[in-house]
């Protein structure tokens, strides 16, 4: 009796020993999986992270060009608009000279006849030849026809009128110019303004 009771707690241990090997293979088995999938994952991030690092160094190689690119347009755009400057003022310059040439004339002219009259018109002349030289190149002279316009006009001085609009331009101080419509210099102005409203004077207590 005592035999067959060995033997079925033997048995009874066999099958547990055998159900604990068997969940110990499980568990080895999917450690083994998890193993490999994380192992596969950093496969996969290694590659990935060697992708990034050669589209990092493309995109540094290409900035690099396109700084160099960069600089060199600059220096080129430098060097051309010192170079059309340049020209610029060498063509302002020859078509001054002409009117250095004339007022020379007009000087030596004036120092032989001592004749005033004719030294003024030729003056003018010549005065009239250079500003129509420049408004060919874009000057234009301010329009101080009218009202007060705070764009294009600044105002010096302001007198109190009744007999006008407030804001009327009544006198020129200083021309303005606009060269290709942009003001370099507003047109000093004195305008009018409405005349201030004085208090009424409070009566004088009579003295007793």
């Amino acid at each position: 009796m005592d035999i067959e009771k060995e033997r079925k707690e033997q048995a009874i241990n066999n099958e547990d020993k055998l159900s604990e090997e068997k969940k110990d293979n499980e568990n080895t088995v999917v450690q083994q999986q998890e193993a490999n999938q994380y192992e596969e994952e950093n496969k996969k991030l290694r590659e990935r992270i060697t992708e990034l690092e050669n589209q990092l160094r493309e995109i540094q190689n290409a900035a690099r060009v396109i700084k160099a690119m960069y600089e060199n347009y600059k220096m080129d755009s430098e060097r051309q608009l010192k170079e059309v400057s340049k020209n610029t003022a060498l063509r302002m310059l020859k078509m001054l000279i002409p009117v250095i040439d004339d007022l020379k004339r007009a000087f030596n002219y004036f120092e032989k006849s001592k004749d005033l009259e004719e030294f003024y018109n030729g003056t003018k002349k010549i005065f009239e030849k250079f500003v129509k030289l420049l408004e060919n190149e874009g000057l234009r002279s301010i329009d101080t026809n009218g009202k007060f316009d705070p764009f294009t006009h600044e105002a010096m001085e302001r007198e109190e009128r009744e007999d006008v609009e407030e804001y009327t331009i009544l006198e020129v101080i200083e021309e303005g110019y606009v060269y290709n419509g942009q003001v370099i210099k507003p047109a000093k102005v004195k305008v009018a303004v409405k005349p201030r409203k004085s208090e009424p004077k409070e009566p004088k207590e009579e003295q007793e």
